[in-house]
This record gives C-alpha cells, structure tokens and sequence, in this order.
C-alpha cells in the first residue's frame, strides 16, 4: 500500500510541475507577444512621423517654388522631376501653409 500511495503522490508531483511548466510557457509567450505587438505600434508610429516630416517639407518647398519664386504650380512640379501628380502637390503646398501660413506683408 506505501509503493501505491509513494507513486499516487509522485504522478500528483508530476502532474503538478508539468501544469506549472504549462502555464510558465503560456505566461512567457504572452509577454512576447505582448513585447512584439508595442514592437510593431512604434514602428508603425516612427513611420507616420517620418511621413509628416517628409510631406511638411516638400509642402514647405513647393510653397517657396510658388510663392517665393513665383512658379505656376505646374513648373514647380516638373523641377520634381515628375514624382509629384498636381493634385498631391498642392495638397502637400495647402497642407505646409495651413500650418504655417506666410506672414503678412
């Protein structure tokens, strides 16, 4: 009756342990999971940083192209090189001078 009950509570051991060996792996990958995902959300944020920035100052460039050097928006766009459509330069050129508008004279 000893060995029975010796190996009832050696299984119960065993079934212990491996339930905390589960869970401890479960926990484990939930953090990495969890680490992963604000991984992504700042690079995803990075990048939208790095898009306003860009877009501020081609819009910044594209105002100083028109209003300062008095370009059609057309002629600046083709000193772009042709990488920017009418529509996209004057949302990028509206953009920069709603933030910052041109002062007074």
């Amino acid at each position: 009756m000893r060995a029975t009950a010796s190996h009832s509570v050696r299984r119960q051991l065993a079934r212990r342990a491996a339930s905390e060996n589960r869970t401890n792996e479960i926990l484990r990958r939930s953090r990495e999971v969890n680490d992963l995902g604000e991984q992504v959300e700042i690079a995803l944020r990075t990048r939208d940083a790095t898009i306003q920035r860009t877009e501020r100052r081609a819009g910044e460039l594209l105002s100083r192209l028109t209003r300062d050097y008095g370009l059609q928006m057309e002629r600046a766009l083709e000193r772009c090189g042709g990488e920017v459509s009418r529509t996209e330069g004057n949302r990028l050129r509206r953009q920069f001078e709603r933030e910052d508008p041109a002062p007074m004279s």
